[in-house]
């Protein structure tokens, strides 16, 4: 059980370290990303360099912070629901858990993504996470089959169509302001996959 004084010293933590966020990210509104230095967070934040890189690796971390923490909870939630004889049934749970977790979040979100738009380096990075995603996804899956995912091509063709689902629902989220409901695009986008596209999709009433 944590004692009162290192609930004091993580809440102190927790919030120096959205300060450094919030001061950064209003830098990368007003100069770019690019143009942002870690210099020029400190001296804006006031806080050493020592200080920031005790929060934060990087500075892409700043925009794509808990990257890691939340590809280990995906693949957590997929080794729990590895029983699941369809893997779309367990994709729409996931869905509906983390379509609402970025549904509540959307105006930082969208603010967000206007960032990594801007900046070919971070473009480049989101290209490198997503990629880290589909593997994780070939890995859960090929492993309910006993096979690696180098020797099955339908964990691996089954991960590149989810990620390929993800990146284009995403991203008519994010052109439409993020005004519809994230996880009803998703489960739509889902179906669409698992009946292979046979037509195009009436829309729905």
């Amino acid at each position: 059980m944590n004692s009162p004084q290192n609930t004091l010293r993580e809440r102190k933590k927790a919030q120096a370290r959205a300060h450094v966020l919030e001061t950064a990210h209003a830098l990368f509104h007003r100069k770019s990303f690019d143009a942002t230095t870690v210099e020029s967070i400190c001296r804006e934040a006031s806080i050493s360099k020592r200080t920031f890189f005790r929060y934060f690796s990087d500075k892409e971390s700043l925009v794509f912070g808990q990257r890691e923490e939340r590809l280990a909870t995906f693949v957590e939630f997929l080794a729990e629901h590895e029983r699941v004889e369809n893997p779309f049934d367990a994709l729409r749970t996931a869905t509906r858990v983390f379509g609402a977790r970025y549904n509540s979040k959307k105006k930082r979100l969208l603010a967000q993504q206007r960032v990594v738009l801007s900046s070919p380096a971070l473009l480049a990075r989101e290209r490198a996470i997503d990629g880290d995603w589909e593997r994780a996804i070939a890995q859960a899956f090929s492993s309910r089959s006993g096979h690696s995912p180098e020797d099955d091509l339908w964990a691996r063709v089954l991960a590149g169509a989810i990620m390929g689902v993800v990146r284009s629902t995403v991203t008519y989220w994010f052109e439409r302001k993020c005004e519809d409901d994230l996880t009803r695009l998703g489960l739509d986008a889902l179906d669409y996959l698992e009946r292979g596209f046979p037509q195009r999709a009436h829309a729905r009433e």
